[in-house]
């Protein structure tokens, strides 16, 4: 197994492993880093790239949206659906268009999002009693 094997293996690990909240910033940052690097290839020319890393944004926050459940959220799901799909709009815009604008929408929408569900994942996991420790942070060499 080359090193790539293994970190792919411990992605899938760190991922069926994970609980709801760390899944759900997972994907933020999968959105954030995958319209980051559309970005870089609507940059490049690279049309290919474009619509690849502009899909894989567009399947996260598709999933991001079937998740949320509308009864139990209320108004906040209600304004995350209405916002996931503004971000679906600009995406077909962005991959249409070639529209770097439209993928700065994105992460800008993406960036504050990802920020409030981390604080409210700490908040909820940090029980400020001391009997546990934060997660190791094992970093990869790929």
């Amino acid at each position: 197994m080359g090193p790539s094997q293994y970190h792919n293996q411990y992605r899938r690990n760190e991922i069926s492993t994970s609980s709801q909240g760390r899944l759900i910033i997972m994907m933020y940052e999968g959105a954030i880093k995958f319209s980051t690097m559309a970005i870089q290839s609507i940059d490049k020319g690279d049309i290919a790239g474009q619509g690849k890393y502009i899909n894989k944004t567009h399947d996260i926050i598709n999933e991001l949206s079937l998740a949320l459940d509308l009864k139990k959220g209320g108004e906040v799901a209600l304004r995350l659906e209405s916002l996931y799909q503004y971000m679906l709009s600009q995406l077909t815009l962005a991959n249409i268009k070639s529209d770097r604008k439209a993928l700065e929408t994105i992460i800008k929408i993406l960036g504050p999002l990802s920020e409030a569900w981390e604080q409210l994942f700490n908040n909820t996991t940090n029980t400020g009693q001391g009997d546990h420790e934060p997660p190791k942070n094992i970093a990869s060499k790929c």
